[in-house]
C-alpha cells in the first residue's frame, strides 16, 4: 500500500475517526454514535473513550473545538486534515483486507 500512515489505529480509536468525519461531537456523543454504528457491539466507555480522545488529540489526528457556547465544559471534538488522511488510510487497508479474504474463500 502507498503512503501508508504509521499510525495503526484500535477499533475505539477507528470508530471515533469514522464518527468524527461527519460532524464533531462530544464524547457522550461519540459513545451513543459508535453503538448505533456498530448495532450494539462497540460499546465504548468512559474509562475508554476519554484516554483514547486524549491519545487522539496528541497525535493531531482530532482536535477539540473552541466553542463558547459550550454548557458545563462538554467538550466537542472534530477531526483534523492528519486524522482525515489516518482514517482514509485504514479504510484503504481494511479494503485490501478484504480483497485478500475474499481471494482465498474465492467469493470474488
Amino acid at each position: 500500500m502507498k503512503n501508508k500512515t504509521s499510525i495503526s489505529l484500535n477499533e475505539p480509536s477507528f470508530y471515533i475517526l469514522l464518527a468524527l468525519s461527519k460532524e464533531s461531537m462530544s464524547g457522550y456523543e461519540l459513545t451513543r454514535n459508535i453503538l448505533n454504528i456498530t448495532k450494539g457491539r462497540l460499546e465504548v466507555r468512559t474509562g475508554t473513550m476519554y484516554p483514547t480522545l486524549k491519545k487522539l488529540v496528541d497525535l493531531n489526528l482530532i482536535e477539540q473545538v473552541d466553542e463558547s457556547s459550550q454548557e458545563r465544559n462538554k467538550k466537542t471534538y472534530q477531526l483534523t486534515e492528519e486524522g482525515k488522511k489516518a482514517l482514509q488510510d485504514e479504510v484503504d487497508m481494511l479494503k485490501e483486507k478484504l480483497e485478500e479474504v475474499k481471494l482465498i474463500m474465492n467469493e470474488t
